[in-house]
């Protein structure tokens, strides 16, 4: 079992910065974690807690179920892939990956077997007589996740990985390694701050702000409930619109907001749990976000706005279109073939139903 359980675990520098503030997580035997965040969220220093190369202020770190918070970094079973692939470059591929093998004095024909089979698995075996200066960036990449693997450890940690990368080759690399834990089925700790990285990789996601867990969820959960503002707008690409409004009852439920001198009044049909939720904010005024992909063009007789077109974005499979609103650019998607040019009047219609509301003042989930 290699579970990791991290309760009320503290960094705190002797500056007196707190970068991580009594967090608990637990993360399961097998999973794939993912801990994201803006820079300085303290999700890098979680991680090197875990690995023993930051000590923990307070607080306890269990691995299998046994305690790790003191227990020296060599002999907590765990292999990490750092930002820079950090590979010596006066060694071949074949040494680089088997030195830590020959540094615990395994035998040669153990080590040998290790190295051939993770070198089959991440298809670098052709690689072997080269030196790191002779690969690309994937393909040293590769060979710091061999030196993981070869090593067989009960828990790999993966610092941003992939961030020096270019984007073609950080989505095979993605596929590759979310491949590689179904294939070694060990638990995986993946710090990120791509939220594309995040969605796409975790079965969980740990949300990360300020040295605090925000929330921990799986990739459709906390993008479908997001537990406060910043979650919302931090998962998702294009980023979620905010606009804030009063919350309406007469007969029914609207949200009605102003831009300016304009008014515009948004008919709601929430689900029963949201509706009984915003009816004790009826009156008041709330944060409403709202995703690009539910903003929509509509006809002018179905909109509930229209706005100028500040820039139109086509990106081949779709269309990425914004606008002011409330003093800030707001985005909406479309198809790849519509024909909109900056400065064209748009008439845009909100899907009621898939708005996210957020208290105004403490910015948590309403509902």
């Amino acid at each position: 079992m290699a579970n990791v359980s991290l309760q009320k675990v503290t960094k705190e520098y002797p500056n007196g910065f707190v970068a991580v503030k009594a967090i608990d997580l637990e993360i399961e035997d097998k999973e794939f974690m993912v801990l994201v965040g803006p820079s300085g969220c303290g999700k890098t220093t979680t991680l090197r807690m875990i690995a023993g190369l930051e000590e923990i202020t307070e607080g306890e770190l269990y691995v299998g179920g046994e305690r790790m918070t003191q227990t020296d970094p060599r002999d907590r079973d765990m292999a990490m892939v750092f930002q820079s692939y950090a590979l010596y470059p006066h060694m071949d591929v074949y040494r680089n990956m088997s030195f830590g093998l020959r540094i615990q004095k395994l035998k040669k024909d153990e080590i040998e077997k290790r190295v051939k089979k993770a070198a089959d698995i991440l298809d670098i075996d052709h690689l072997l007589d080269r030196k790191p200066k002779q690969l690309s960036g994937g393909q040293r990449q590769r060979v710091a996740l061999g030196r993981a693997i070869v090593r067989d450890p009960k828990v790999f940690l993966m610092d941003e990985p992939l961030s020096n990368l270019d984007a073609k080759l950080r989505v095979q690399m993605r596929a590759e390694i979310i491949k590689l834990h179904k294939d070694l089925q060990t638990t995986f700790i993946y710090v990120t701050h791509d939220q594309t990285e995040a969605m796409t990789m975790g079965s969980r996601i740990c949300v990360m702000k300020d040295g605090l867990i925000q929330q921990v969820d799986t990739p459709k959960e906390i993008y479908n409930r997001p537990v406060n503002a910043f979650v919302a707008g931090f998962i998702g690409s294009p980023q979620m619109n905010f606009i804030t409004g009063r919350v309406e009852e007469t007969d029914a439920l609207h949200f009605v907001f102003q831009d300016g001198e304009r008014q515009f009044r948004l008919p709601l049909n929430p689900d029963p749990a949201t509706k009984k939720a915003l009816s004790a904010y009826a009156g008041k005024d709330v944060l409403a976000g709202i995703r690009p992909e539910h903003a929509q063009l509509a006809e002018k007789e179905h909109a509930h706005f229209e706005e100028t077109v500040l820039v139109s974005e086509m990106l081949g499979s779709e269309t990425y279109i914004h606008y002011h609103l409330q003093g800030k650019i707001h985005t909406l998607k479309s198809t790849p073939d519509t024909d909109i040019a900056i400065g064209d009047t748009i008439p845009i219609r909100i899907d009621p139903a898939r708005i996210h509301f957020f208290d105004k003042e403490t910015e948590k989930r309403i509902g």
